[in-house]
């Protein structure tokens, strides 16, 4: 697809200046004065300095950015915490913005206003009717979905009788795990590495449950065949009641959920709920809070919007009866006003995207099959569906030639130390969606000695482009020998590559 934001002249500029318009943004809040005068008089200072656009500019950049975090974090927990967690009956709680909540205890709250944000955000397509549920984080809007229609399906949804089947494309190594908790002789689950079968079991109408992820969460990034799923659907050989669960948290709003629930329609699943991490792409990349974001949809008619009012239901009383909701710190940390906004969701994810792509295609042209440090560069701009509009990845999987630990960590000793010579704003780390960068060493089940991650921010500039050239440059290196021979000064104080992602 094209580049959704033209690369910027002056991007320390840009990125200073909006940082300068986020917290214009929080200080709305808050009545003058506010907490944000001393860190703007910071920002001005630094808008203006004449090595802005060196790489000492984008460190203090990057330090203004988290300090940005923590004058909100600090004031959104100083509002909170006023109220105990179990409070006295009757007590006046607000928000930040001032917007009341109550709750019996914190286990309790019902997140309306953050839910309300949701439902404007991306609205249901005509003729479908929406639902939003807010949970502590991305995994527990899945499992909790997975777990209460593994419960009620046969109450809510007749016709699902006997054992279910679910049927997942991704490759997230959590789901897996959820899998293996949530599955038993009832919920029958299965994974398909290739999205024929998946089709397969679709059209032949075995499937209760269909689990999707448009980019797979795996070492390959398989990019989800949207048009071959709907084919199938419509060839369905069973009107047995089927949901289908969208897992965006890669490809950010990218993914059609409108032309999938169009194409669908005429033969409406049980519930179509699209669910994604809030806490990577939606909050300009300063990780104020986790939140689990999930939309259920379903056709606007008065038999289906009953159905789909029963499971929302048992969603929220599983959500308080297990506890999977935001606490009140959470709610408060969330009141930043650009959460769930549309404008700055699309915007962040834009720029984290296209640097993803800038890496990608950068490194696609000196990393060769038979030769070089580096095997292989994964990202879906370099795949057969780069053309599909949610061909996007907030990351770049590379592959390197050794399978050991021994060369993996020397490799993320070689990574952090060029990092801090060449004063990169690229750390290691889990996750992605930042404003800056970070590598992660060994982050797939199988491939834990031979591969790393590059998450690219969204900001571009002097580091982006430090990052580039240093992987170019190791790419260069045909071995780890002659890696090496290049570090001995590495040799004999060997840093710890360590997988820290539960793999």
């Amino acid at each position: 697809m094209n580049d959704l934001v033209s690369k910027p002249s002056c991007p320390n500029e840009d990125e200073c200046a909006d940082l300068l318009a986020l917290s214009q943004l929080m200080a709305g809040v808050f009545q003058a004065p506010h907490p944000f005068d001393e860190w703007t008089e910071r920002a001005e200072r630094l808008l203006h300095h004449q090595e802005l656009e060196r790489l000492e500019g984008e460190q203090a950049l990057e330090h203004l950015a988290l300090s940005l975090r923590h004058i909100w974090l600090r004031v959104a927990y100083e509002h909170s915490s006023s109220y105990m967690m179990s409070p006295p009956q009757g007590q006046y709680k607000c928000l930040p913005d001032g917007e009341r909540i109550t709750y019996p205890y914190d286990r309790w709250i019902k997140p309306k206003l953050l839910e309300q944000r949701l439902n404007a955000q991306r609205p249901a397509p005509e003729g479908w009717t929406a639902r939003a549920v807010l949970f502590a984080n991305g995994m527990a809007a899945i499992t909790s979905v997975l777990q209460v229609y593994h419960a009620s399906a046969e109450t809510i949804f007749p016709g699902s009788k006997g054992p279910l089947s679910l049927h997942w494309f991704g490759g997230y190594f959590e789901i897996t795990r959820a899998l293996q908790l949530i599955c038993d002789d009832h919920l029958h689950g299965r994974k398909h590495a290739d999205q024929r079968d998946l089709c397969s079991s679709v059209e032949r109408g075995v499937a209760d449950l269909v689990l999707i992820e448009p980019v797979a969460a795996d070492i390959d990034l398989h990019v989800f065949d949207l048009g071959a799923f709907i084919n199938a659907w419509k060839n369905r050989r069973s009107d047995r009641p089927c949901a289908i669960v969208v897992d965006t948290s890669l490809c950010g709003p990218t993914f059609p959920m409108e032309r999938l629930c169009r194409e669908i329609k005429h033969r409406p699943p049980a519930f179509v709920a699209q669910v994604r991490s809030g806490l990577k792409l939606d909050q300009e990349g300063l990780e104020f809070s986790n939140a689990g974001l999930l939309t259920l949809w379903t056709p606007n008619d008065p038999e289906s919007i009953e159905r789909l009012d029963q499971f929302e239901d048992t969603l929220r009383l599983a959500r308080t009866t297990v506890g999977a909701g935001l606490s009140q710190n959470e709610c408060a940390a969330l009141n930043v006003p650009f959460f769930l906004d549309q404008a700055s969701f699309v915007r962040h994810a834009a720029r984290v995207f296209e640097n993803n792509r800038h890496l990608a295609r950068a490194l696609a042209h000196v990393v060769k099959s038979d030769v070089g440090l580096f095997s292989h560069v994964t990202h879906p701009c370099l795949g057969a569906a780069k053309d599909e509009p949610w061909a996007e990845a907030p990351y770049v999987n590379v592959r390197y030639r050794a399978d050991d630990k021994s060369a993996r960590d020397f490799l993320y000793a070689v990574l952090k130390y060029e990092s801090r010579s060449r004063k990169l704003c690229f750390q290691a780390g889990s996750s992605f969606g930042f404003r800056a960068h970070r590598f992660e060493m060994g982050f797939a089940r199988g491939v834990k000695y031979n591969s790393l991650r590059i998450a690219i921010g969204s900001r571009s500039g002097p580091s982006l482009d430090g990052v580039i050239e240093l992987f170019q440059e190791l790419a260069a290196y045909p071995d780890f020998t002659a890696v090496r021979r290049a570090y001995p000064q590495l040799e004999a104080n060997e840093t710890d590559g360590r997988d820290e992602s539960g793999t």
